[in-house]
C-alpha cells in the first residue's frame, strides 16, 4: 500500500505547523535565557522538514509499507531542529531549557555526548511532542532536536560526507582511523570547555 495523497498532504501540513511552532517557541526560550543571564549559549539554529525521498528510504530500510501511519509512527524526525552551541556546557544549558519548558512534552532523549555511538558520533538528541492548535482540536506532533557543539557539528558533517562516498562495509582500518579523529574532536571540545570555565572565573573576579 502506498501513501494516500490526501492523508499525506494533511500530515505534511501538520509537520509544517509544528516546525513553525518550534521556531517561535525555541526563539522565545533562547531570547528569554539571554535576557535573564546576559549570555546566549547558541551559535545558530537550523530547522527542516525531512524530504519524502529520505523518509521513504527510512521506511523501506525497515521493510515497512509506505503508509502515512507508518510515516508518523516510525519516522520520528520528520520535523528536525539542530541547535549548535560553542561549548559542551552550553549544550546542557539548552537541554535544560527545553526539558523545563511547559511548551513541549519530552518523549525520549539520548545523550550521545556522555555515551558516544560506536562511530564516535556525539550529540544530544531530544524527541519532543509539539502542540499545534487547530480549528477544532489540539494535536501533538513529534520532532527531534539535536543539540551539539560547533566541533561536533563539524565532525558530523565530515563523517556523513565520507561515509556517503564509501561502500556499506567500511574497511576496519579506515573505520578505526575515523574513530580516532572523532575522539580527537571530542578531546578538543573538552579542552575548550575547560578554557571557557577559566575565562568565566577570570571575568567574574
Amino acid at each position: 500500500m502506498l501513501f494516500n495523497d490526501k492523508d499525506l498532504k494533511d500530515v505534511m501540513l501538520k509537520y509544517s505547523f509544528a516546525k513553525k511552532v518550534l521556531e517561535t517557541e525555541l526563539s522565545i526560550l533562547i531570547e528569554e535565557y539571554e535576557f535573564n543571564n546576559g549570555y546566549n549559549p547558541v551559535e545558530h539554529v537550523k530547522y527542516r522538514i525531512k524530504t519524502m525521498e529520505s523518509a521513504t528510504k527510512k521506511l523501506s530500510k525497515k521493510n515497512l509499507e509506505l503508509t502515512v501511519n507508518n510515516l508518523v509512527r516510525y519516522v520520528n524526525d520528520m520535523v528536525g531542529v539542530r541547535i549548535v552551541c560553542s561549548f559542551i556546557s552550553d549544550v546542557y544549558k539548552i537541554v535544560n531549557i527545553i526539558k523545563t519548558s511547559k511548551q513541549f512534552i519530552v518523549k525520549n532523549e539520548n545523550d550521545y555526548i556522555k555515551n558516544p555511538k560506536n562511530s564516535g558520533y556525539t550529540s544530544y538528541h531530544i524527541n519532543i511532542l509539539v502542540p499545534i492548535h487547530l480549528f477544532d482540536k489540539t494535536e501533538y506532533i513529534e520532532a527531534e532536536i539535536q543539540i551539539r557543539t560547533v566541533a561536533m557539528d563539524c565532525w558530523a558533517s565530515i563523517d556523513h560526507k565520507l561515509r556517503y562516498k564509501l561502500p556499506s562495509n567500511i574497511p576496519e582500518e579506515l573505520e578505526q582511523e575515523m574513530l580516532l579523529r572523532a575522539e580527537e574532536m571530542s578531546d578538543m571540545d573538552k579542552k575548550m570547555d575547560l578554557l571557557n570555565d577559566m575565562l568565566r572565573k577570570f571575568i567574574n573576579r
